[in-house]
């Protein structure tokens, strides 16, 4: 786990700062993380966590939130950086209520569809249709997500 990630939700501050509507999850990070003690272990941004698995800052959806590039560029594991297909891709500079941080995610996301659409790099994602594998391409103002089979 990101050690962003893993500090956040084991800081005590966390679920007075959190709001209620979010407190349960707070409760629950904490309660798992605290049973994976001696377990878990924690990396960085750029981290390589196995040979051509690259360990990539997404933050916003949550504070340490973070996407896995896959060899050298073959793809983007973007998790729930992410968040569908549709408002995500057509305004991804818009803040997204699922997000910790709609403003940070909103420019991650952003950052995240420029690089892949110039890159022509494919994206995973687990709220994505065509069974969450595609490509970015710009489209007006946004972009769309096309599924690849």
């Amino acid at each position: 786990m990101g050690r962003n990630e893993r500090d956040y939700w084991i800081d005590p501050e966390t679920p007075g700062t959190i709001g209620a509507e979010r407190q349960s999850f707070a409760a629950g990070a904490a309660r798992r993380i605290d049973l994976l003690q001696g377990m878990l272990e924690t990396f960085e941004d750029g981290d390589a966590l196995l040979p051509g698995v690259i360990a990539r800052a997404s933050f916003g959806h949550t504070p340490g939130h973070m996407s896995f590039e896959i060899g050298g560029g073959r793809a983007l594991v973007a998790g729930d950086a992410i968040g569908n297909a549709h408002l995500a891709f057509a305004r991804p500079d818009w803040p997204m209520p699922a997000d910790q941080d709609p403003e940070q995610a909103a420019r991650t996301r952003l950052a995240l569809m420029q690089e892949l659409a110039e890159r022509g790099m494919p994206l995973i994602g687990f709220h994505l249709p065509g069974g969450g594998m595609g490509r970015v391409e710009q489209q007006g103002e946004g972009y769309a997500f096309v599924p690849v089979p």
